[in-house]
């Protein structure tokens, strides 16, 4: 019996010291992302809102797009329970186009450019077993951005151009799969709250500039190093 308890002892031990750790420590990692922006805009100038000029100003546009990422997060565990700070880089190149015209010499055209993001967040998450977790992501994102515009009636012409960075607080949904040792896999959903963004003044030739509402989701899948 003694010798069957010792063995029991030392499968026991053998197991956990090949068990994977929990999520705790530090990671580094790339991200393969997918977003999804929809862009409702329209002209601040009240002469633009009339029944004859919003159809030039006034759209609802989405647009999807894929890009890449860097990550770099610290665990702490407590009991299975975790908490994860840590910040990213993202490559966004996400464009939504839109416009109108009624013929080549009376037109409006713009651009709204969601370029890269600069994130800082937290994941709260729970340790399911060895292999899987869950969790959910709060942060807050800086993303960079760039609005162009052309009006044109046949006679008179204006364009503009405007770069700039907004800020917007997300939350979402995350699951992550550690399939070796030091090694994790991951799934993020991000869902972010309105970026309210503007362009140049004087974009059209109303001198009104244009108001842009993004909304913003995105998908991550991603691959971290535990060092």
């Amino acid at each position: 019996m003694k010798k069957i308890l010792i063995a029991a002892a030392l499968i026991g031990a053998v197991s956990a010291s090949s068990a994977f750790a929990k999520t705790e420590g530090n990671y580094v990692g790339i991200d393969l992302l997918r977003s999804s922006a929809q862009v409702k805009s329209n002209s601040d100038a009240s002469a633009d809102g009339s029944a004859s000029l919003s159809r030039f100003y006034s759209h609802n546009k989405k647009d999807t797009s894929y890009g890449f990422g860097v990550n770099y997060k610290h665990a702490f565990n407590f009991d299975g329970f975790f908490v994860a700070p840590g910040f990213s880089y993202n490559f966004v190149n996400n464009e939504t186009k839109a416009g109108f015209s009624t013929s080549n010499s009376d037109l409006y055209s713009q651009s709204v450019k969601i370029k890269d993001q600069i994130s800082f967040q937290t994941n709260f998450g729970y340790d399911v077993n060895d292999k899987f977790a869950v969790y959910v992501p709060v942060g807050v994102s800086s993303f960079g951005y760039e609005i162009k515009t052309l009006d044109f009636d046949g006679s008179t012409s204006v364009a503009t151009k405007k770069t700039g960075r907004e800020s917007s607080v997300f939350y979402g949904l995350g699951l992550s799969y550690q399939p070796v040792k030091n090694w994790l896999v991951s799934l993020e959903y991000n869902r972010f709250q309105d970026l309210k963004l503007r362009s140049a003044g004087g974009a059209t030739l109303n001198k009104g500039a244009i108001k842009a509402n993004a909304e913003i989701e995105m998908i991550k899948l991603g691959v971290a190093y535990k060092f």
